[in-house]
């Protein structure tokens, strides 16, 4: 599976500031698959971002599948769950999601989101956001 490589490239830099963490509303099949590229020894070919390589820089992984909710359905048993196994609450998270009714759930709920879609939104306006994110997490710790 192919991925966006301008996002792989930006949170593969936050990394030393955050912990970063897929969260999909996707089938058994795609956890599966992401466990999997995980355990293998994956080296990145500079050319490729794939499923592999998001696992390589991911934390981990949040998917419909494994907590059997949608994230706009119930997203305090979707992110809750994991924000309180990390000793986090959603004002500690921000969600980075192309869709807005994903992003209105977890601001609901009292998590940040930026609203992103390939192809319509630039890289460098969720870049800032998160960014903007970052610099105001720090100052409130």
């Amino acid at each position: 599976m192919r991925v966006n490589a301008d996002l792989f490239a930006v949170l593969r830099a936050m990394r030393t500031e955050s912990m970063v963490v897929i969260a999909t509303d996707n089938m058994d099949c795609f956890s599966r698959a992401f466990a999997r590229a995980r355990r293998s020894r994956h080296r990145r070919a500079p050319e490729r971002d794939t499923l592999a390589d998001w696992a390589d820089i991911c934390d981990d992984i949040i998917c419909s599948s494994d907590v059997a909710t949608l994230k706009a359905d119930d997203p305090r048993t979707f992110f809750g769950t994991w924000l309180d196994q990390h000793g986090m609450r959603f004002a500690d998270a921000v969600l980075i999601d192309d869709r807005a009714d994903n992003c209105a759930a977890f601001v609901e709920c009292g998590g940040t989101a930026i609203q992103w879609k390939l192809g319509t939104n630039h890289i460098g306006d969720a870049t800032a956001a998160l960014k903007q994110w970052l610099d105001a997490s720090v100052t409130t710790r």
